[in-house]
């Protein structure tokens, strides 16, 4: 689950480093910035793949996004992560159990709210191409990190109509090769306060670990 939330957060946030910048590449990606910020809320499903060829590791895992300005409700594989913006929770199914700590405080950083929101800092970006994913035509582009990393890039692709993100491909140090395809994306929903916070009364004997 690190790795997905990792991916989220370095494909589609804002790192606030020195950055070397195609500009080709730059244009699309303030593109992509200026209108997802105009969204009042997004919702997306989408699949996390983990690829290793010489491992014999192809995974592939279904999850569902829910982002409304600094909330968001992440749910894959028995796992469901919501953040109300102050605390976030971390349910475990299997394990019956809960964590709650402080909106952002995983790994110092890690935080899907910030995700669909891209800039070009922290990342020597490239204008690879234009391709086609299905009916649609798209942009590639390529991000290098220029800090110490767990990968050595990422290539994501973007509608060339709506802007918006349909894959993103991370090439990890340790040999795996960790995707996010979206599958659907919609943007109209008005979620009540309540979608993003974690209702222990409908989990009974669950364990509550909360470490604010």
């Amino acid at each position: 689950m690190k790795k997905l939330l990792l991916l989220f957060l370095v494909v589609f946030s804002s790192v606030q480093l020195f950055s070397q910048v195609d500009q080709k590449a730059k244009s699309i990606l303030d593109k992509v910035s200026e209108k997802t910020k105009a969204y009042p809320s997004i919702t997306a499903t989408f699949d996390f793949i983990m690829q290793n060829d010489k491992a014999g590791i192809n995974d592939t895992n279904s999850g569902t996004l829910l982002l409304q300005k600094d909330k968001y409700k992440l749910s894959i594989s028995g796992l469901e992560i919501y953040c109300d913006g102050v605390s976030q929770w971390t349910y475990m199914d299997e394990a019956e159990e809960v964590n709650v700590s402080e909106a952002g405080s995983e790994d110092g950083a890690i935080n899907p709210a910030t995700i669909f929101t891209i800039y070009e800092k922290g990342f020597k970006n490239s204008y690879i191409g234009e391709g086609t994913n299905g009916s649609k035509k798209t942009y590639k582009i390529e991000l290098v990190p220029t800090s110490k990393l767990e990968f050595t890039k990422l290539i994501i692709e973007i509608d060339q109509v709506t802007y918006q993100i349909m894959n993103a491909k991370m090439f990890g140090k340790d040999g795996n090769i960790y995707t996010i395809k979206v599958k659907s994306f919609t943007t109209s929903t008005n979620y009540p306060a309540s979608t993003f916070i974690f209702d222990v009364k409908k989990h009974p004997g669950i364990t509550v670990i909360d470490m604010r």
